[in-house]
């Protein structure tokens, strides 16, 4: 579950294992930890040393905004395991497997960027949203096509990083505007 933040005066809270967010000492929603995959904040307010606790345990990205949309910062919990799943991913790049596994994890790496772009959009009227994300939807359509076989895994691997950092590209320059 994607939690969005918006607004000024707004906190997060943890009480026992759940998030709770508040405006002023106004409850405006409460979660359970384990279900939230990422908390987007937009605007100002604080958040409780407890409540980074339960987001690092919880292994919750936590992304902060301004109100003209610029990011500010991006905290991620230091996890042992990502460098075994890192290397492990390495190693899966190099065959065919590997890369419908890739194209699957870019794919929907992109349509969660075109998502957040919409809901960014609402709130904070972004200059070139519909642009870039018709944009990332023809770099999705563009993964989809490529047929990785043994003989040219290299060359794929270098064609969906290409197609990849594009969708990028488009990403964060309708965010920065």
């Amino acid at each position: 579950m994607n939690i969005l933040i918006d607004g000024y005066k707004k906190s997060i809270h943890k009480k026992d294992n759940q998030i709770i967010i508040k405006e002023k000492d106004q409850t405006l929603d409460s979660i359970k930890a384990s279900k939230i995959t990422n908390i987007t904040i937009i605007g100002k307010g604080y958040i409780t040393f407890d409540a980074l606790n339960l987001i690092s345990e919880n292994n919750i990205k936590l992304l902060s905004f301004d109100y003209f949309g610029h990011l500010k910062y991006i905290l991620e919990s230091p996890n042992q395991d990502n460098i075994t799943l890192r290397k492990k991913q390495y190693q899966l790049s190099e065959n065919k497997k590997g890369i419908e596994i890739s194209k699957t994890l870019i794919t929907s790496k992109m349509k969660n960027q075109k998502s957040t772009l919409r809901t960014l959009n609402k709130n904070k009227k972004l200059k070139t949203p519909e642009k870039s994300i018709k944009n990332i939807q023809e770099n999705i359509k563009e993964i989809e096509k490529i047929k990785p076989t043994k003989q040219n895994t290299n060359e794929t691997k270098l064609k969906i990083m290409g197609i990849e950092g594009k969708a990028s590209i488009e990403y964060w320059k309708a965010i920065k505007n």
